[in-house]
């Protein structure tokens, strides 16, 4: 049997993507990366936006086409969107075989062996040595509630994972060629099992023999710790990169959202996290055309991006989702003001980002080589940036390089191995 994946969504639902498939390998299932080779098709799905619903409906129109051709395919859909609207999903679509809501995720491929009559052959493979870089999944669920978020309705209530078994998880995955992990949860800052709490948690982790780096999101400004930020200057296997949402630099807005902290509170933060470690890239998530944002509310979060200047950031147009508060409120912003917000929040956003590449080029950079595909090895240094390296080889995957950056682009850079 082979199966295909197509994983729409969040780190978090690629790591779930990617222990499915694990799973999936051992009841002797092969995984594929063309659709038209499958026999069964996974859908993994996110509910986060209404675009990555479209996605989904999007791609189930041609599994289902190709089903019509070839009707022994099995056609699985999971995640958020099937925790969601599982049953108008299988009313719309009847070549649908399965089901599998976020909050079952855990039995999914128990279920897709069950529905393909596959057999658990106990091929107990962790990891190929291909696999540089992993996701591991510490907490699930959301209790933050925020007013335009769907994931505490689809994932639950916010449960941190037994500290023990993400530490033997990881040192398996370190065993078998892992060298850098990178843990997941809604908001890791809040993680907390028994005596563990996030820091001490990422403490234990580093005395993992073997493992290089260690990345983790997504963080709550509410919840960041300066135990945390410490922690982050003094421990050299956490790497100089942290993703933290700012959504918004009106504190109006922030407060609609259910935000729980002020801008003031957030660009303290910011202080604190570069002083600590002077060299970090701080990257974001920002909201625009939220309920009631005018455009004095939208100009307050454009300076701060100006002013911040972070690593990078994702911008998005906000669409109302079902369920939560903000879905109540007047969408009072047209969509050509989202629209414009959208772009000039983007714009200014790669601005920064050439600056920030441009100023690396002649630098000598650190990085870790994750992939290799045509001679080229694909690395990142511990900010989170790409680096591209020609004449490499399969001997350099795994390994930290010394890289002289020749060229730079928005987001990569280009360089040679000294």
């Amino acid at each position: 049997m082979n199966y295909f994946i197509e994983t729409i969504g969040c780190q978090m639902n690629m790591c779930e993507s990617d222990k499915l498939g694990l799973a999936l390998s051992t009841y002797g299932a092969s995984k594929v990366n063309i659709l038209q080779e499958a026999n069964i098709v996974i859908l993994n799905t996110c509910s986060v936006r209404a675009q990555s619903e479209q996605k989904a409906f999007s791609f189930l129109g041609r599994a289902e086409e190709f089903k019509q051709d070839n009707p022994n395919t099995k056609i699985v859909v999971i995640g958020c969107m099937a925790e969601r609207i599982g049953s108008k999903i299988k009313r719309r679509f009847k070549s649908v075989d399965l089901i599998v809501g976020s909050k079952d995720i855990d039995n999914a491929a128990l279920k897709i062996a069950d529905l393909c009559n596959l057999y658990d052959s106990s091929f107990n493979k962790i990891e190929d040595s291909q696999n540089i870089v992993r996701y591991v999944t510490i907490m699930r669920g959301c209790d933050n509630y925020c007013s335009y978020c769907v994931v505490p309705f689809v994932r639950g209530r916010e449960t941190s994972l037994n500290a023990l078994d993400i530490l033997k998880e990881s040192s398996l995955l370190v065993k078998n060629g892992v060298k850098e992990i990178m843990l997941l949860g809604q908001n890791v800052n809040s993680y907390r099992y028994k005596d563990f709490n996030f820091t001490s948690l990422v403490k234990n982790l580093a005395t993992i023999n073997g493992l290089e780096r260690i990345r983790f999101m997504t963080n709550h400004p509410k919840d960041l710790s300066d135990e945390l930020i410490e922690m982050m200057a003094t421990e050299s296997k956490v790497c100089s990169h942290i993703h933290l949402p700012m959504q918004s630099a009106s504190n109006k807005i922030l407060k609609a959202m259910n935000r729980k902290y002020s801008y003031e509170h957030y660009i303290d933060l910011v202080k604190k996290l570069r002083i600590a470690v002077p060299d970090i890239s701080i990257t974001t998530d920002i909201i625009v055309g939220f309920p009631g944002e005018t455009k004095e509310d939208f100009e307050e979060t454009f300076k701060a991006v100006k002013e911040i200047r972070f690593g990078g950031l994702y911008v998005f147009r906000y669409s109302p989702r079902p369920n939560t508060k903000a879905a109540n409120m007047p969408d009072n912003v047209p969509l050509e003001e989202k629209k414009r917000r959208h772009r000039l929040i983007l714009e200014e956003s790669n601005k920064i980002s050439i600056e920030i590449v441009a100023s690396m080029v002649g630098s000598v950079q650190q990085v870790l080589a994750e992939k290799i595909e045509n001679g080229v090895i694909e690395a990142r240094t511990r900010g989170g940036r790409k680096v591209f390296v020609k004449g490499s080889s399969e001997k350099d995957l795994g390994r930290h390089l010394n890289v002289s950056i020749k060229e730079a682009k928005i987001n990569s850079l280009f360089g040679n191995i000294i």
